[in-house]
């Protein structure tokens, strides 16, 4: 009788255990037999990207797999989602309980779903691996806790010259630094003595037909050493806070700009007193502009170079890194990244998470980036570029990119754009029209904050 006692006491126990281990898993707190297998369900993937590249990628993977065992078995099905409706699309979808595992968001978007995702600890993703694999924006998702999301893709900020205005110049080489730029702008316009702007040197100086405005301050700030915003762990209230640091001056301010003189320096190419003066709100975008021969540097996406053959297939251009402030030591440009989160409500985290590896994995990303064109997030990939013309200089640049967590993609464009504005107009000068976006940036900040 005792024996059978200690015979159901023993079954009970290890019932038990198994339970808890079981939990942990799924919970990614502890070991699993292949982590970078997903051997249950189809992990479901939403996201804005072309589903063509995405799943014959997949299937490639897939096929490579049946032959060499080192690499993974991709079980997960792609579907692609109108952007105008998305996010309404999720919510719906979340709400009846039929929502997708895993979401690819833009990395300005991820903070939108901070309290809809899992964080992703380091005891399922090493620290050291995450470095060792990923290029440095994508330190971008890094918390006290773990990762909010993996890096998926980047397009960096470069720029684009006009190789005919060049040579009418007698200017062989685009410049590469500010510097550079200011001393060449002079011979690059065109500028009667009305100050009608007939051929512009750069598209800089004003916001609503500049292409891209809002990242090419970014990329300036970020050169100046400004993070723009900061995500901390409060351990106090067990939550995330983002922080506004669109007014706060660099640690090594000695040496790099503040923002104010970002924005001064910015805006007086479109002040027709100055001696750079070469953009007025009444040219059409920097990007039909340049497409229409009469705009000698461009900055603009690196995935923008199809789109600015096929307008004008006669164009003459090149592409080179984003201009650099001389006294930096690394080099800083903006990127636009992509990346993955893994969704609170997905019943298969376990499964999502090993899926994402694999999505991440050199043979896809290898792949992938063959088919779009973009530079690869992995660093062992940026080694070996190939050989075409523009592929050097978007490797280059994905290494260089830089980003930040906004807290509302749309309304901090709104406040960028009154910030140039309030400039250009007199209303204010660079500073105050910096401490008034400060303010509206932290107001949106709080209101991130009270809704985790």
């Amino acid at each position: 009788m005792r024996d059978t006692k200690s015979f159901q006491l023993i079954f009970v126990g290890i019932c038990v255990a198994l339970t808890v281990v079981g939990v942990f898993i799924f919970s990614f707190g502890g070991a699993k037999p292949d982590p970078s297998r997903n051997n249950g369900p189809t992990v479901v993937i939403w996201g804005t990207d072309p589903e063509r590249p995405f799943t014959d990628t997949i299937n490639e993977v897939n096929a490579l797999s049946e032959s060499d065992s080192s690499v993974v078995n991709i079980n997960a099905r792609y579907e692609q989602k109108d952007p105008a409706t998305f996010n309404q699309d999720l919510l719906e979808a979340l709400a009846s309980g039929k929502g997708p595992d895993v979401v690819l968001l833009d990395a300005e978007d991820v903070l939108s779903y901070q309290n809809k995702l899992v964080t992703i600890p380091f005891s399922a993703y090493p620290e050291r691996t995450f470095k060792d694999t990923f290029i440095p924006l994508g330190e971008l998702f890094t918390t006290a806790q773990g990762y909010i999301a993996l890096p998926f893709s980047v397009d960096p900020l470069v720029m684009y010259w006009n190789r005919d205005i060049f040579t009418a110049r007698d200017k062989p080489v685009p410049p590469s630094t500010w510097s550079q730029v200011l001393s060449l702008v002079p011979e690059l316009r065109d500028v009667d003595v009305n100050l009608s702007v007939f051929k512009s040197a750069i598209s800089l100086g004003d916001y609503r037909n500049i292409t891209n405005a809002k990242s090419i301050l970014a990329a300036l700030m970020l050169q100046g050493g400004s993070p723009i915003t900061k995500l901390d762990y409060d351990a106090t209230e067990e939550k995330y806070k983002l922080s506004s640091r669109l007014n706060q001056k660099s640690a090594q301010e000695e040496t790099l700009n503040s923002n104010s003189e970002v924005l001064s320096f910015y805006t007086q190419f479109a002040d027709p007193l100055s001696k750079v003066y070469t953009w007025n709100r009444s040219l059409p975008s920097s990007q039909n502009m340049f497409t229409s021969d009469d705009l000698a540097i461009y900055l603009g996406f690196g995935s923008e170079a199809p789109l600015l053959k096929a307008k004008n297939p006669n164009l003459d251009f090149d592409m080179t890194l984003f201009p650099q402030q001389a006294s930096n030591g690394a080099p800083v440009t903006y990127g636009r990244m992509k990346a993955f989160i893994i969704l609170s409500a997905s019943k298969n985290r376990s499964g999502s998470l090993a899926t994402m590896r694999a999505l991440t994995s050199r043979p896809f990303i290898e792949s992938y980036t063959k088919k779009t064109g973009l530079p690869p997030v992995r660093r062992d990939l940026l080694a070996t570029p190939p050989g075409d013309a523009y592929s050097a200089v978007l490797y280059r640049s994905a290494l260089y990119a830089r980003g930040y967590l906004d807290p509302d993609a749309e309304k901090t464009n709104d406040i960028f754009r009154d910030m140039i504005e309030s400039i250009l107009s007199g209303k204010s000068v660079a500073s105050s029209a910096l401490q008034e976006a400060d303010s509206q940036f932290q107001l949106l900040v709080n209101e991130f904050n009270l809704k985790q």
